[in-house]
């Protein structure tokens, strides 16, 4: 089934279909029968809707309107993809002069009224209200931060001021007489310093207009603008509404709400009213209210996954979002950027809530006496004696690196990356200072429920063949020659990484790598497999003839998959490799000649010391850390932080479709290469 609507605006959100249940959403009025058509869909009560609904009463089409969830996105405005929508056949909730299917369902002459009272819908709101207050979670999570005027005062009175022309004010009862009369019930209720009006941020810019702002003024009341914390609101003494949702968000916070005009949760017994609604007459508790404006009117859509979801898995990836823009927290001026990372990067350092510059080195060099105050960040490290690396040593810097899950194929191939990790203290393969990564394995003390997940996801990355650059699943390979055999695999690395130059200690490259390997187990059978930046012809190893190498090893691997190399064989030798990292996984014995992340806590066997990691760590603990904690993921896509989890998922998605090999050669690899830096470029376009 289809369905029609006048609005180009709706067509445009993401998953509209998934939405609405349906096939497609067509403005083309052939559509407009009954066999073929659902339902005519309008915007609630906006003009058009009028025409809509007339539409609807010709055709005998059923007329429905859709307006935001009450747990809509992660920011206010059209850019911002939605997390729910309510979709009401009856009316719209903000509409009192009329039902909604929100107030039928309150009032028990709707079928999903019934679980109202459902012992488990009732603890599932009551959970649910505690999390959204523990996380500060609104309907659009954009940033809030205290006023300076309420920063350690208690008992204050909240006056929430609107928007002229804001459609739920002329169908809530509220007008310009009522708003005043809302402020001076207040000031009689109350003494006038601790009396706060809360005005739209657009109102005190000049940018729109509101009610209550001039006659504050005149009053002699205090203004604040922007939204206040919820984990804030426990200070407030009683919140005064005209229609605003915050009435309903600051009830959950257990804040006592009057309400002078008539939003949808007012005349069910929990908030104080100056204009019940007669229809409503039914006595309802806050769970119940919560239970049908959250979890029985709304339809939700995850937005990572594009399927229809609860509101458990949205509360979810809003942490997820939060934890990242807690994570970046700041503007950076991002030095010496290459072009075609700054799309991407600009979606990991949350572009829309923090403003970020970028400049090349020569640039930032010239202007760094005019310091923004803006710290600086960079891609990983550069070599000491780089210019720009001397100048950062008393900059206040953080670092950028790949993460350790990062895509299908290389990232030498222009593959943009599904992770990344931002680093405020230095980053995790420079063991010659501290890290965010080194800081967490030193200090985090994992749950059980972080455990749990950890050993799910290491069952999950050995089940999907997953490792950092994950190629396409290909078993006909010829392991022919491990059979029998007792092999160390020694894994090759890019001489003159920064891996090498800041986390090898003695040994920094392959041939004496090799050579370390071969004195310490003459007898045994040695592979060297060279890195796959090497084998594909992208960067050089400093070993131009691996004929040359024959005498200190017996095989050279190119062709094995990291996975099925590993499997193959007993031990894995390497100086800071993250296959090391990947064999630990399968239970392998690994053996460290330098000092990656992962050495030092009593899981690798290590030929270097290590002056700051004295803490034994699980393999459970270092996943949950380094693959968990520390990293990034973002979904390409849709441009919105995700887990570890749903970035496997998508990586496996991909690589169902993909054919291309990562060692590919000639015009197959600049073909994939073009088709990469394009897919970087348009980056969550």
């Amino acid at each position: 089934m289809k369905g029609f609507t006048l609005s180009a605006g709706i067509g445009k959100i993401s998953a509209i279909e998934k939405f609405l249940d349906i096939d497609g959403l067509s403005r083309n009025p052939l559509i407009l029968n009954r066999q073929s058509c659902r339902a005519i869909y309008s915007w609630g009560s906006k003009p058009y809707s009028r025409r809509s609904q007339r539409l609807a009463d010709t055709t005998g089409i059923a007329h429905i309107r859709l307006e935001d969830g009450f747990v809509c996105s992660f920011g206010r405005g059209a850019r911002w993809r939605k997390y729910s929508l309510v979709i009401d056949p009856v009316g719209i909730y903000y509409d009192a002069s009329r039902p909604s299917q929100l107030e039928n369902i309150l009032n028990g002459a709707d079928p999903l009224s019934v679980h109202l009272t459902d012992p488990a819908y009732v603890e599932r709101s009551r959970r649910l209200m505690a999390e959204l207050g523990q996380r500060d979670i609104s309907k659009y999570n954009h940033i809030s931060v205290m006023p300076p005027a309420l920063e350690g005062v208690s008992d204050y009175v909240l006056v929430i001021d609107q928007t002229l022309g804001d459609q739920s004010l002329r169908l809530g009862g509220m007008d310009a007489s009522r708003f005043e009369s809302m402020l001076r019930q207040a000031l009689r209720d109350y003494p006038s310093d601790r009396v706060f009006v809360k005005v739209h941020p657009l109102v005190l810019s000049g940018q729109k207009q509101g009610y209550l702002s001039e006659l504050a003024r005149t009053l002699g009341v205090t203004l604040i603008s922007g939204d206040i914390p919820a984990t804030q609101l426990h200070h407030c003494a009683r919140v005064y509404v005209g229609t605003s949702l915050y009435g309903l968000e600051a009830l959950m916070r257990g804040v006592p709400v009057t309400c002078f005009g008539q939003p949808f949760y007012c005349g069910w017994g929990v908030t104080t009213d100056y204009q019940p609604v007669a229809r409503r007459n039914v006595k309802r508790s806050l769970e119940e209210i919560f239970i049908a404006a959250y979890l029985l009117y709304p339809r939700y859509v995850d937005p990572v996954s594009q399927q229809v979801c609860e509101l458990e898995t949205i509360v979810s990836h809003i942490a997820e979002q939060t934890l990242q823009r807690l994570r970046v927290g700041q503007s950076f001026t991002c030095v010496g950027i290459t072009s075609w990372k700054r799309k991407y990067i600009n979606q990991y350092l949350m572009h829309n809530d923090f403003s970020h510059q970028h400049l090349s080195v020569k640039r930032w060099l010239a202007e760094r006496g005019k310091s923004s105050g803006k710290p600086a960040l960079v891609w990983g490290r550069k070599p000491v004696e780089n210019v720009l690396e001397s100048t950062l040593v008393d900059q206040n810097t953080a670092r950028m690196e790949d993460g350790f899950i990062r895509s299908i194929g290389l990232g030498s191939n222009f593959t943009a990356p599904r992770s990344l990790v931002i680093d405020d203290l230095g980053i995790y393969f420079d063991a010659s200072r501290p890290s965010r990564m080194e800081r967490l394995l030193g200090e985090y003390n994992c749950s059980p429920a972080d455990l749990d997940r950890a050993q799910s996801l290491i069952d999950v990355l050995l089940e999907k063949r997953i490792s950092k650059y994950t190629g396409a699943l290909e078993d006909d390979f010829d392991g022919s020659f491990y059979t029998g055999k007792q092999v160390i695999l020694v894994i090759g690395q890019v001489d003159g990484d920064a891996s090498l130059r800041f986390g090898g200690d003695r040994i920094k490259t392959n041939s004496a790598l090799l050579s370390a390997v071969r004195k310490l187990n003459p007898d045994r059978t040695i592979v060297y497999k060279p890195h796959p930046d090497v084998v594909s012809g992208n960067r050089t190893d400093g070993i131009e003839n691996y004929c040359a190498i024959s005498d200190v090893c017996d095989h050279i691997e190119t062709k094995l998959p990291i996975d099925r190399a590993i499997r193959l064989c007993e031990e894995i030798h390497t100086i800071t490799s993250l296959a090391g990292m990947e064999a630990l996984l399968y239970g392998k014995k690994v053996v460290t000649y330098g000092k990656p992340f992962y050495a030092g806590w009593g899981l690798t066997e290590d030929l270097c010391s290590f002056e700051r990691r004295h803490r034994v760590r699980s393999l459970q603990e270092l996943v949950f850390i380094s693959y968990i904690r520390y990293p990034s993921y973002l979904d390409i896509d849709s441009g919105e932080f995700t887990s570890v989890e749903n970035t496997i998922s998508a990586l496996e998605a991909e690589r169902a479709d993909c054919t291309d090999s990562m060692t590919a050669t000639g015009l197959r690899k600049y073909v994939n290469i073009a088709r990469n830096i394009k897919k970087g470029l348009t980056y969550a376009a």
